[in-house]
C-alpha cells in the first residue's frame, strides 16, 4: 500500500493509528490515488489525497499514468504493466517520487506534532513549498558540464554529460529536485546500472561523476547534503593488466602493412606510444610541433595538467618524420583546427582502435588489443627486466590516480630516459 494513516502519538505505512488518547484522537490521511481519463485510451492522473479533520485536498503529482499501469489494489504504480524498457524506466521514476512524497508527508507530520492544532491546509502547503519551485538535477548536470568545458576540462565535462545521459534514461526522462536525490535513489540507479550488465568500475564511475556534480550543486547552495553516495560503491577494482609481452611487441612492430595503410598509421600510433613511455592518446594527438624542443618532448598530460619530459628516441623521431602535419600538431590525427579538435580526436581514436583489434588478430593476441595496452605495457616490461618501481610510471597501471600525481612529481627524468633506451634497445 502506498499510503500513510497519521496521528498525533505517531504515524505509520497502511491502516488507521489510535495513539491510545481518548478525546484527543486526530488522524491524518493519506494516499495515492488515481483518477481515469475521460479520453478513451488516455492516460489518468495521478494524486495525493490528503484528509485531515474531515477536510480533504487534493494535490497533484505531476505523472499521469495508463488505466492498466495503476494497481487499484495494491493503490500504486504497477511496473509489470511495462511494455518496454523506456516506459519502465518511466513507471520506476513514477513509483520512486509517489513514495517520496508520502514520506514527506510523513515527516511534515512530525513536524506539526508540536501544534495544538494544524490544518489540511497546513500540510498541503508546507509540502508544495519544498517540492515547487526547486533547483532540478538535469538541467543543472548540463550547466555543469558546460561550465566544466569553458574552463578547459573537456574529459570531464564529457564524463557530466554521459553520466547525465545514463541517469536520464533510468530516470525515464522525468526530473527531479535535488531534494529527492538520496540514498535510496542512488542505491536503485546502482542496481539497475549492474542489472544492464556493467562491471563495479563503470557504475563507480558513473556514481563518481554524479557525486563530483552533486557536491557542486551543494557548495552553491542548490542542495543540502544528506550524503546520497554512502551506499552505493565509489571505488576502483583492479582489474586484469592489458600489457602485452616483449615478444608480442616485437611481432607488431615488423609486421609487414605496407599495403594496408590505415592498418599501418594504427600501429604507428600505437608503437609511438610505447617508444614516448605509455603515453596516452590524447596526448600524442595534442602534441604540438612546439612540444618538440632539440631531443626532448616536453609536453602537459591532458589528464592532469602534470609536464613530463621524454627523451625523444630515434624510432619516435622516425615516425614523426614519417607523417607530416599541416595544423600546430605533431601527428595527422587533428586536421582543422576549427574548434572540432576533440570530436575529431575522439573519432580519430575509435578508428585506430578498431583496426588494432584487427593488428591483434593478425599476431594471435587472445585479448583486444587498443591505445591502452601500450600504455599498460611499457611499465610491465619495465619491472619484467628489474628496473626499480620508483623509476618507472607506475601510475600508468595504478587504481588511484593519487598515487600517480605523487608519483610524477618525484621522478628522476636521467632514470626514466635510460629506462626507455634499456627496453627500446630489446625490440
Amino acid at each position: 500500500m502506498c499510503h500513510l494513516d497519521l496521528c498525533r502519538g505517531g504515524f505509520v505505512f497502511c491502516g488507521n493509528v489510535y495513539c491510545g488518547r481518548p478525546n484527543i484522537f486526530t488522524m491524518a490521511t493519506i494516499k495515492l490515488k488515481f483518477r481515469t481519463s475521460r479520453k478513451v485510451g488516455g492516460e489518468g492522473t495521478l494524486f495525493f489525497q490528503v484528509i485531515h479533520e474531515r477536510q480533504v485536498r487534493r494535490v497533484n503529482t505531476g505523472y499521469h499514468i495508463r488505466q492498466e499501469e495503476w494497481d487499484k489494489q495494491g493503490e500504486n504504480v504497477a511496473l509489470d504493466a511495462a511494455d518496454d524498457e523506456a516506459r519502465l524506466a518511466r513507471l520506476r521514476a513514477i513509483r520512486f517520487d509517489c513514495a517520496w512524497g508520502i514520506r514527506r508527508f510523513a515527516d511534515l507530520e512530525k513536524a506539526f506534532r508540536s501544534k495544538k492544532q494544524y490544518s489540511v491546509d497546513d500540510i498541503v502547503e508546507a509540502f508544495s513549498a519544498h517540492t515547487i519551485g526547486k533547483t532540478t538535477v538535469f538541467p543543472f548536470l548540463s550547466r555543469y558540464a558546460t561550465r566544466l568545458k569553458r574552463c578547459g576540462r573537456e574529459r570531464c565535462a564529457e564524463n557530466v554529460v554521459s553520466a547525465m545521459h545514463s541517469f536520464m534514461l533510468f530516470r525515464g526522462n522525468i526530473d527531479l529536485n535535488f531534494g529527492r536525490f538520496n540514498k535510496e535513489l542512488m542505491a536503485e540507479y546502482e542496481a539497475w546500472l549492474r542489472s544492464r550488465g556493467l562491471t563495479r568500475n563503470t557504475t563507480s564511475y558513473y556514481m563518481r561523476t554524479l557525486r563530483s556534480a552533486y557536491n557542486a550543486a551543494v557548495e552553491e547552495g542548490m542542495a543540502v547534503n544528506c550524503h546520497p553516495f554512502t551506499k552505493v560503491y565509489t571505488g576502483v577494482d583492479k582489474t586484469r593488466k592489458r600489457a602485452i609481452g616483449i615478444d608480442k611487441m616485437r611481432t607488431i612492430k615488423y609486421l609487414d602493412l605496407a599495403s594496408r595503410p590505415a592498418l599501418d598509421f594504427a600501429r604507428d600510433v600505437f608503437m609511438l606510444s610505447f617508444y614516448l613511455r605509455g603515453m596516452s592518446f590524447v596526448d600524442m594527438a595534442f602534441l604540438r610541433k612546439r612540444d618538440l624542443q632539440g631531443d626532448r618532448i616536453i609536453y602537459s598530460r591532458k589528464k592532469t595538467r602534470q609536464q613530463l619530459t621524454i627523451q625523444l628516441p630515434p624510432e619516435a623521431s622516425m615516425i614523426f618524420s614519417k607523417y607530416k602535419s599541416r595544423t600546430q600538431y605533431l601527428l595527422p590525427i587533428i586536421k582543422t583546427e576549427d574548434g572540432t579538435e576533440r570530436c575529431q580526436y575522439m573519432r580519430r581514436i575509435v578508428t585506430v582502435n578498431r583496426n588494432l583489434k584487427k593488428i591483434g588478430a593478425l599476431v594471435g593476441l587472445s585479448a583486444s588489443l587498443s591505445t591502452y595496452c601500450a600504455r599498460h605495457s611499457w611499465p610491465s616490461i619495465a619491472r619484467d627486466k628489474g628496473i626499480e618501481i620508483s623509476t618507472i610510471s607506475e601510475a600508468l597501471g595504478h587504481s588511484n590516480i593519487r598515487t600517480t600525481q605523487i608519483y610524477l612529481n618525484s621522478i628522476d627524468v636521467a632514470k626514466v630516459d635510460k629506462a626507455n633506451r634499456d627496453i627500446l634497445d630489446d625490440l
